[in-house]
């Protein structure tokens, strides 16, 4: 069985300004935590695309798009909860109620206190552990989809996925046996705003259909004409119907014979009746 290593905290900080960049990044490295540091919101959703983190730090004026702007896009992407922190000149309390309400955990007026700051961190990082570790996890059939790792868990042996595949498979595993719609995907994987291509979606899909086979799950991703995807999951074992008992089994394999009937016998190909219960269509993997 393939064991994962525990990976240092990740937080991902957003900050234009150089020199306070800099020293939020000295702060938080001095604790051991592994930093990424963008100076441009663009940049930092670009990354946050294909990488995840345990806690992120946005400050509000920024280039490329506002710190706003791209709390909506991780709140809106896979229904994140990752911690969000915003530090920012902003102290009006009408601002302060505006970035609460649109998704922020907290928000900090500069400057910044190191030890409030790394405070608030501290407790943000308990209550996610604690608030979201079963949410993190989800139980599909007999397998297990591990949020923390992006990783399928079959037979007790963890399969590590890309980001959007995951993604992808967990949206879907959160409406098993309906229909869910490409642009559902588009804007719960890739955000709201993002441009991307129906064919993109197709693509990823595809990955994932072959990460499962890969992994020995029979499930089925079901293309739906043109409207979207259906995730079909084998019933787990107990819910299936049970064998027959020994002597029911002697008998199914050496029937008695049928008694005779006055009925003429029908020629090959004919039906003479409606077909038996338990019949159902199968889809292929």
């Amino acid at each position: 069985m393939q064991i994962f290593s525990r990976k240092p905290i990740r937080i991902l900080v957003v900050e234009d300004d150089m020199a306070q960049q800099a020293l939020l990044c000295s702060w938080l490295k001095a604790e051991g935590y592994s930093v990424d540091a963008f100076s441009n919101g663009l940049q930092a959703r670009n990354h946050l695309a294909d990488h995840w983190a345990d806690l992120l730090i946005f400050d509000w004026d920024v280039p490329g798009i506002s710190g706003e702007k791209l709390l909506a896009w991780v709140r809106g992407r896979s229904q994140s909860s990752v911690p969000v922190i915003f530090q920012t000149v902003h102290s009006a309390e009408s601002d302060i109620v505006q970035i609460l309400d649109a998704g922020a955990d907290d928000y900090l007026v500069k400057p910044l206190d190191r030890q409030v700051l790394l405070a608030r961190i501290r407790v943000l990082l308990r209550r996610a552990t604690r608030t979201n570790g079963e949410s993190r996890r989800m139980l599909v059939g007999e397998c297990v989809l591990d949020r923390s790792s992006q990783a399928l868990v079959h037979a007790g042996t963890p399969y590590r996925l890309g980001t959007k595949e995951f993604d992808i498979l967990w949206h879907l595993a959160s409406h098993i046996g309906t229909v869910v719609q490409r642009q559902d995907l588009m804007s719960v994987v890739w955000g709201w705003d993002a441009a991307v291509q129906s064919r993109s979606v197709d693509m990823y899909v595809s990955r994932l259909r072959t990460a499962l086979k890969g992994a020995g799950v029979s499930w089925n991703v079901q293309s739906v004409y043109a409207t979207g995807y259906r995730l079909n999951v084998d019933q787990p074992d107990e819910t299936r119907k049970p064998e027959a008992p020994a002597a029911d089994a002697d008998a199914a394999q050496n029937p008695a014979p049928a008694p005779a009937s006055s009925a003429p016998e029908q020629p090959d190909g004919c039906l003479t009746g409606p077909a038996g219960p338990g019949v159902k269509n199968s889809l292929s993997a």
